[in-house]
């Protein structure tokens, strides 16, 4: 029989030889792929620090102009209808944030001095819990360029002016690639086919900033739109989804097909693809001529409140995330209740309801169903961020239940 004492010196010598060879290299990029697989998604929602609280507690305020608060009965946000400069307000989102496992908001943003800007700067930016996430600012080109129809870029180089003194020096404020992010809302209306020189005065003047523009909406969304942009995006799911298909499995296919070939056509000029999703879309409290859409599917009798948020987050967000940007996703959003795209919590102490105070007693709500969700969503986002990445490290999870 043969020793046995060269057995582990021939090891030795065999795992020398693998680790020179070209397989070893192909091996450990493999195991480097793998790796980076498993990093968390960036998940980003859209934030509104718009809400005045009203004089009276018992008067509805700003949920007069929202679906839940048109509901019979009544389905109020866990915090009431509230002020977004409440100390106890912004304390009670940020731990409902960390909850659902997000990582940052990006804020919306109206101008210097607005009290969108001012609930940023003094009230959000300056709360003592402010450190458990980070801000991005949503620039919210409609109040600050114009109509579509002829708009004028007076105000974009000093309101960038602005930011950079007074925003982007801020250390909790988002940055990628060392560069502070800003999301422009609508550039597929007022930086395309227009505002180039604008746009570039911009750049110009501010090269360290990492651009995201709004610029996906439908089919064959083309490469050289993609090219004045850092990343790419979507702020409207709806319109380009469900508004078309309604609340249905095809409505989340029809989304996924377009951001497929959107995200090809921005890595191919060297943009990032970043998805956006949404729980569902409701604003006929506020405006009119859009179908209302529930956040359960409507063709399949046996779903449940937020299967199609569950699906988005499974089937369009999680797959087409883009190193480049950090792997991130975004929510639209976090509390714009006008719209019904919140994820924030309701009171959750409420029947389901189908039955609005309009005359016919279904305006608002079309005969669909809104149950009084709760903490929902929040739980919903965090499960599907757990099984898409079990050793994330995300934190401990409150158990679930209706309150914040």
């Amino acid at each position: 029989m043969q020793s046995t004492h060269w057995a582990p010196c021939l090891s030795i010598l065999c795992g020398i030889i693998f680790l020179l060879s070209p397989d070893a290299n192909l091996a450990q990029q493999a195991e480097s792929k793998a790796s980076e697989a498993q990093q968390p998604a960036l998940v980003g929602a859209y934030y509104y620090p718009w809400y005045a609280a009203p004089s009276q507690p018992s008067d509805r305020g700003w949920m007069r102009q929202a679906l839940r608060g048109r509901l019979t009965p009544q389905q109020a946000p866990a915090l009431g209808t509230y002020s977004s400069r409440d100390p106890g307000v912004i304390s009670t989102h940020i731990q409902q944030s960390q909850r659902a496992g997000l990582d940052f908001w990006a804020v919306s943003w109206w101008g210097p001095d607005k009290r969108e800007d001012r609930a940023l700067r003094d009230h959000i930016l300056k709360h003592p819990q402010a450190k458990a996430l980070r801000y991005a600012v949503l620039y919210e080109s409609t109040g600050r360029l114009g109509k579509f129809e002829n708009p004028q870029y007076d105000n974009l180089i000093p309101d960038f002016e602005y930011l950079s003194e007074h925003l982007f020096t801020d250390p909790q404020y988002l940055r990628i690639d060392g560069k502070p992010v800003v999301f422009i809302y609508l550039t597929r209306v007022y930086f395309r086919h227009q505002g180039e020189e604008a746009l570039a005065s911009l750049r110009s003047r501010f090269p360290e900033l990492y651009l995201i523009g709004d610029e996906v909406f439908g089919p064959g969304y083309k490469a050289e739109y993609a090219k004045a942009w850092d990343a790419v995006t979507a702020y409207d799911v709806y319109g380009q989804s469900v508004q078309i298909e309604g609340a249905t499995r095809k409505g989340v296919s029809r989304l996924l097909r377009q951001y497929r070939q959107a995200s090809q056509a921005a890595q191919s000029v060297g943009a990032a693809f970043v998805p956006g999703i949404a729980p569902g879309y409701n604003d006929r409290a506020v405006r009119s001529g859009h179908p209302g859409r529930p956040r359960y599917f409507t063709d399949e009798p046996e779903s449940r409140e937020g299967d199609l948020f569950r699906s988005m987050i499974r089937e369009v967000a999680l797959p087409l995330l883009d190193e480049k940007a950090q792997r991130m996703f975004m929510i639209t959003s976090f509390n714009e209740w006008y719209e019904d795209t919140q994820i924030e919590p309701t009171a959750g102490n409420q029947e389901t309801s189908a039955v609005d105070d309009s005359q016919s007693g279904s305006f608002y709500t079309q005969s669909d169903r809104y149950p009084d969700y709760g903490n929902l969503y929040l739980d919903l986002l965090r499960s599907e961020l757990d099984r898409a990445h079990p050793n994330a490290g995300l934190g401990d999870v409150p158990p679930p239940g209706n309150q914040p």
